[in-house]
């Protein structure tokens, strides 16, 4: 592991809960507000909760496990499983973000090699 995603990992690991809220929530401005959250690399899981502008009530967001490819040189992030506490969240997650695969940019591709294991499997040709 080189010196570079070791200093992303700590960071990552490190970085104090109140900020990476703080800078979210700069991000989410007129869209959400992020209440909490937590990631694990190495699991490779994301939760969030947050509220929608105009809602009351926090909504919960799981993204269970994602994957890196490689498709003809091409790398791409797939998601295994997208799960909220809304229905109608479910479905648009599911529709959105598990119907492709997402194309990495090309300047990303060295800190995600060493960042996270890639696979190299073809991808399913569904996925586009």
């Amino acid at each position: 592991m080189s010196y570079k995603t070791s200093l992303v990992k700590m960071a990552l690991n490190n970085t104090p809960k109140s900020m990476v809220l703080w800078a979210a929530n700069k991000k989410l401005k007129g869209v959400a507000q992020l209440n909490d959250y937590s990631y694990n690399s190495e699991e490779r899981k994301l939760y969030t909760q947050m509220i929608l502008d105009g809602e009351e009530e926090p909504i919960d967001v799981f993204l269970d496990g994602f994957t890196i490819l490689v498709d003809e040189g091409i790398y791409k992030l797939v998601f295994q499983q997208v799960r909220s506490s809304r229905s109608w969240l479910d479905a648009l997650l599911n529709k959105v973000l598990l119907s492709r695969a997402w194309k990495i940019p090309e300047s990303k591709i060295g800190l995600v090699e060493e960042f996270f294991e890639v696979d190299n499997p073809e991808i399913n040709s569904d996925i586009s």
